[in-house]
């Protein structure tokens, strides 16, 4: 009877709940474009979407997008369009237009926390110089779901000048509300051969834009914040240039009340030579690691001048400044003197020969 009891109740559980909610009535939501224009919020869901062939069964997606005069409205009119219950487990990306990051910032990230069915772990990003619907409506046969494809380009940002914050949307949070640190996003463009590419970075002032940094200032960034490869140097010689390539990188920040200390230690190759150099003397590279070392320093400095002057402490300085002395410096480090030490070797591993440094 036991026995029999434990069956029952077994085959109750197994049976499934009165909600469940079938696959094939799920809208899967793997991207959100938001927009505000017209005194409009603007949302876009790119959807996926399982279309059989008869040879296979390939993922598409397709985009539907709604509005209202408030977030809650634009939400409940597009899901309203959808006509299957919107399912945000999958999201990937959400993409903000320019008009959002300027003056809607706040509201949509205090919605998007207190939304309960949209989880934390996309990837924010601003739509620059378009708009997040056109992004995302922008598949092809080479990347049939747009959020996939942006997920491949922010992934792989070491191969992509180094454009790109992987920064999840609670870690983007987390630097806004914080006191010492400031937030910082990666942007998309569409190019002139049509094809979504990463873009400038979006600097931020807690919840307030301060700039958007040049594509240099952007890739100098990641230079400083993470292990970078692939970031490209160039140098004349008598109106001619050679271009070296970094292929490790490590970086190391430290800040006193009015001094900023930034040591680099960094490995390079020389990728195009077009001033003749003689690369078979030891002597050359020498020459190379001390000319590119300065170059690198001036680039850093500059960077660091230009975060300065916007007030948008993006390499949480402050941060820097706490954990060390355990005393306030949000604003003292806006007029630090800064110091940049480059410690450079190039060589010409994969290219002629390894040298002895």
């Amino acid at each position: 009877m036991k026995k029999m009891f434990i069956l029952l109740i077994s085959l109750l559980l197994l049976s499934g709940c009165y909600d469940n909610i079938e696959l094939n009535n799920l809208a899967i939501i793997s991207g959100v474009g938001i927009d505000y224009k017209d005194d409009n919020y603007y949302l876009t869901y790119e959807i996926l979407n399982d279309t059989k062939t008869e040879n296979n069964t390939a993922m598409l997606s397709y985009t539907m997008t709604g509005s209202g005069k408030n977030l809650s409205e634009a939400f409940i009119n597009t899901n309203y369009k959808v006509g299957k219950k919107p399912f945000f487990d999958h999201l990937k990306v959400v993409l903000y237009s320019e008009s959002i990051i300027e003056d809607h910032l706040e509201d949509i990230t205090d919605y998007l926390i207190r939304d309960t069915n949209i989880r934390d772990e996309f990837i924010p990003l601003v739509a620059k110089d378009t708009t997040p619907e056109e992004i995302l409506k922008h598949n092809s046969d080479n990347y049939p779901v747009v959020s996939d494809y942006i997920m491949n380009l922010v992934n792989n940002e070491k191969y992509n000048n180094n454009l790109a914050v992987t920064d999840v949307f609670q870690k983007f949070l987390a630097k806004l509300v914080s006191p010492n640190s400031d937030a910082i996003l990666s942007s998309l463009s569409i190019n002139e051969m049509n094809e979504i590419t990463l873009s400038n970075f979006y600097a931020f002032d807690d919840f307030h834009y301060a700039d958007t940094l040049s594509i240099k200032d952007s890739s100098l960034y990641n230079l400083l914040t993470q292990n970078t490869f692939s970031l490209n140097f160039t140098k004349d010689y008598d109106n001619k240039n050679v271009n070296i390539s970094l292929t490790a990188s490590s970086s190391d920040i430290d800040v006193t009340k009015d001094e900023i200390n930034i040591n680099l230690k960094l490995k390079g190759k020389v990728v195009e030579n077009n001033a003749d150099l003689d690369l078979k003397e030891q002597k050359t590279y020498k020459i190379l690691n001390e000319d590119f070392g300065e170059v690198i320093k001036d680039d850093v400095t500059s960077f660091v001048h230009t975060i300065q002057n916007m007030k948008s402490d993006v390499l949480s300085l402050s941060d820097i400044y706490f954990r060390k002395t355990r005393k306030e410096n949000n604003n003292l480090w806006f007029h630090a003197k800064v110091n940049v030490n480059v410690d450079l070797k190039i060589n010409t591993k994969g290219f002629i020969f390894e040298v002895e440094q």
